[in-house]
């Protein structure tokens, strides 16, 4: 083989090989965030701040953690870079030394105590999202936020509520009769639509008429179900979402969801009130399937309306889908309940959440009962 062809295919190859080098190196990893991390897992941690940096081109927290051998470890989490945090209000100052966070995000690959931060909690509850921006109270700036996570799914995590005051114009029709006679506007008009009855069987409307008020599961501080307690009484709701899976705090009873994405129900199905949820994305709308409930009331006795308590079996069927506005500002979730013993057909209806900056407060209820029911109660 002649020389110069030698020295050629020499050459080549070992631009190939530094190219592949290069490739695998931290270097190609910084720009490639899935070389580092496992974006597939999550992690959660809480510590201790005893250390922040604002540096590019990432910044960390570092804290300390208390194992569950009751040692003490040091992690550190990577942040955005420092130009990047500060030109969207963060500070070092948000990071108190000595205070207490809670850092949900994605494994190092290497690094067992290195995560790459999605989202942290602080001490006083408040929860900020990696591409948040933040105004000069530290509040989160609707609108000024990642529309799309790492993987690609729309961003769907923040504090949310649904204002009294009506819903952004352009809302679903009611795929039902109202009650009322509600109707739908922009901001500061008519109360959102209230949802069409629910139809019941023969069965079901013998079973409405068996509970009395004070077995109201509100009363007992026991959620109702997950459809009317997520906008019940306008409470903030909290979404924190991740590559595997979605929780929805609810801001009425406590009630916490867990949404599992990319896979199937599981074989045997342990009954709750929040039945087992998954998850899956079709396009930009999540669509969830729940089924796995106990026993329970769609409408709780004492809820209004004349036709009193209404019942739902071990049969229900909850699908929701869940989208968001263009500017991830608005939340919209459609819903459809069926239940073959209780009800004659499905009922859809929809709700419409604004992103807000109010903290997500623990209901902490108090129950009641014994103060209206009991013997010393006043009739």
């Amino acid at each position: 083989m002649p020389m110069n062809i030698k020295n050629t295919l020499s050459s080549t190859a070992f631009v190939i090989l530094a190219c592949l080098a290069l490739l695998n190196s931290p270097a190609a990893a910084h720009h490639g965030i899935s070389g580092q991390f496992d974006l597939g897992q999550n992690v959660t941690v809480t510590g201790t701040v005893s250390r922040v940096r604002f540096v590019n081109p990432h910044a960390y927290v570092y804290f300390k953690v208390t194992n569950a051998a009751g040692e003490e470890e040091q992690w550190r989490c990577e942040l955005r870079s420092a130009s990047l945090l500060k030109r969207a209000g963060w500070s070092e100052e948000m990071f108190e030394i000595g205070s207490k966070i809670t850092v949900s995000g994605s494994p190092d690959r290497r690094d067992p105590q290195t995560c790459f931060a999605q989202r942290i909690t602080f001490e006083n509850g408040r929860v900020v999202a990696r591409r948040d921006t933040l105004d000069e109270a530290g509040q989160i700036v609707p609108g000024e936020r990642s529309l799309k996570l790492e993987d690609g799914s729309p961003n769907l995590s923040g504090n949310w509520y649904e204002a009294r005051g009506g819903i952004r114009g352009g809302g679903r029709p009611n795929t039902g009769r109202p009650r009322g006679g509600g109707s739908h506007g922009g901001p500061g008009g008519a109360r959102p639509l209230r949802p069409p009855r629910y139809e019941m069987t023969e069965f079901g409307r013998e079973e409405s008429g068996k509970y009395s008020e004070s077995v109201n599961p509100r009363l007992m501080c026991e959620p109702t179900n997950i459809v009317v307690d997520y906008n019940f009484d306008q409470m903030v709701n909290k979404i924190e979402q991740y590559h595997d899976k979605i929780i929805i705090n609810y801001g009425f009873m406590d009630v916490v969801r867990t949404i599992h994405l990319g896979s199937d129900f599981p074989k045997t199905i342990e009954s709750s009130l929040t039945g087992y949820s998954i998850g899956e994305w079709k396009g930009d709308t999540l669509i969830v399937t729940t089924k796995g409930f106990v026993p329970g009331f769609l409408r709780p006795p004492g809820g209004g309306g004349p036709a009193g308590a209404i019942r739902h079996g071990d049969q229900m069927i909850i699908t929701e889908k869940f989208s968001v506005n263009e500017e991830g500002t608005e939340l919209t979730r459609e819903y459809t309940v069926e239940d073959p013993i209780y009800l004659v057909q499905p009922l859809t209806h929809f709700n419409k959440s604004q992103l807000t900056s109010s903290p997500f407060i623990r209901y902490d209820c108090e129950d009641l009962t014994e103060d209206k029911y009991g013997p010393g109660a006043e009739n």
